[in-house]
């Protein structure tokens, strides 16, 4: 099984490609038309990945880490850009640069523009050398170290990522300026989410590779903490926007239809793991894993507050270093780390709600201001719906007093209208649901 264990492996390769890995080289030799190389793993770890390819790599070393990053020689055929054929009456709308790339080939109404030009791969090795790098001297100086001291990042073909102990997987389409990948409508939101999954691989030195998840049921507990630790990274450099940038999109990918016309996210709880691939939704568990996973983090933190969380975050990996662990010593360790007098203070009800169980409402808030001076009141009700009758949240709801102050006053939804009254100091207050993203809603 995925015990911690001391890896001692030997390579035989064909001597024309690179063999990348994770451990110390302790010989590496030729045999002829192969290459003998052993590797030994410093710490014991759960997985030993590796590499092949014709690679061009760059390394860099801070504080006694060092991060060595391979790019394939050449772009694979599948992301090498193809000509396309045109239609003539729009061809001839197009810009000097794509007009005058019109080869004279036609078909009658069209012709064949060539294709751009091809862009290397090796381009951006000191861009991702330089983000890897950056993003574990954060994880460090908030986790500690990473289990090696030396990370391999290597190319994978299509468009996903995994993080083994010190060897990174990373999408060729990484390598590429981020057009057309998946996770935002603009080049800028192409580059964060690029970003992002840079940093969740890193992530998983820690989450997956320090401490683990005993079983598929809890493997979201992972996911979700190197993805919530690449956002806490990337907000560290860019701001918080950056976090509802994420947040939002996960939000959306939960409301993703299947072919029955049911929401991803009502597919099933996080718990329910890998048994959320399914046919009628293929998006679910990505959507429910990952997506909803973050934003169980984030409501986390929005109740322990900055400080605390990320407290225990460092707390979860000193106690449970070199362990597994399950959704319900997430609730408890998380439970310490809650503010004196929180209500639900061992997390059961929050837990029953957004871990153990699906739904996410639809919040309606009206209010009004009455009163004379020195005497209003601002009188509201809090109205959720496409939940069942029995889900139950408390709501931050932000009271702009009128003079300046912002008091948070907690509203409990149910099934019918829920009613909040508060003072207030001038007839112009307001009340605005949820300003912080606290609450995962539609």
């Amino acid at each position: 099984g995925q015990q911690f264990a001391k890896f001692d492996t030997t390579f035989h390769y064909p001597r024309t490609l690179s063999l990348v890995s994770a451990g110390t080289v302790v010989s590496d030799t030729a045999d002829g038309d192969f290459r003998v190389t052993r590797r030994v793993a410093d710490v014991p770890v759960r997985l030993l990945g590796f590499n092949l390819g014709q690679y061009q790599c760059k390394e860099s070393s801070r504080d006694g880490f060092t991060a060595e990053v391979c790019a394939n020689k050449e772009l694979e055929d599948a992301l090498r850009p193809r000509a396309q054929q045109v239609p003539m009456d729009l061809q001839t709308q197009m810009p000097g640069r794509s007009a005058r790339r019109a080869m004279n080939q036609s078909s009658g109404d069209s012709v064949v523009l060539a294709p751009p030009p091809t862009r290397s791969p090796v381009e951006r090795l000191s861009q991702i050398a330089l983000e890897v790098d950056e993003a574990t001297v954060f994880f460090r100086s908030k986790f500690g170290d990473p289990p090696l001291k030396r990370i391999e990042v290597t190319p994978v073909p299509g468009r996903f990522g995994q993080g083994f102990p010190g060897m990174l997987y990373l999408p060729t389409v990484n390598y590429l300026e981020p057009v057309g990948m998946v996770g935002g409508n603009t080049p800028a939101q192409q580059s964060y989410f690029r970003d992002l999954l840079i940093a969740h691989e890193v992530a998983h030195q820690w989450w997956g590779n320090i401490v683990a998840s005993g079983s598929y049921h809890h493997e979201w507990i992972m996911e979700a903490l190197a993805n919530y630790s690449a956002i806490l990274y990337l907000e560290s450099s860019m701001g918080p926007k950056s976090v509802e940038l994420a947040l939002d999109t996960y939000r959306k990918a939960l409301f993703q239809l299947g072919q029955d016309g049911a929401t991803a996210e009502s597919e099933g709880p996080v718990v329910q793991g890998r048994r959320l691939e399914n046919s009628n939704n293929p998006a679910a568990s990505i959507a429910v894993i990952y997506g909803k996973g973050t934003w169980i983090l984030h409501m986390l933190r929005r109740r322990m507050g900055d400080e605390n969380f990320l407290k225990m975050l460092g707390e979860l990996r000193r106690r449970y270093q070199w362990q597994t662990v399950d959704t319900e010593t997430l609730r408890a360790l998380s439970s310490e780390f809650l503010p004196k007098g929180s209500a639900d203070p061992k997390l059961e009800t929050f837990f029953d709600t957004w871990v153990y169980g699906t739904g996410v409402p639809a919040l309606k808030l009206n209010f009004s201001v009455k009163g004379k001076p020195g005497a209003y009141k601002l009188t509201g009700t809090l109205t959720q719906s496409d939940v069942p009758e029995e889900f139950s949240v408390a709501v931050p709801v932000e009271i702009q007093t009128g003079n300046g102050k912002r008091v948070v006053q907690l509203v409990r939804t149910g099934s019918e209208a829920a009613p909040f009254t508060v003072n207030v100091t001038a007839p112009n207050a307001k009340a605005v649901l949820d300003p912080a993203w606290s609450i995962l809603r539609r």
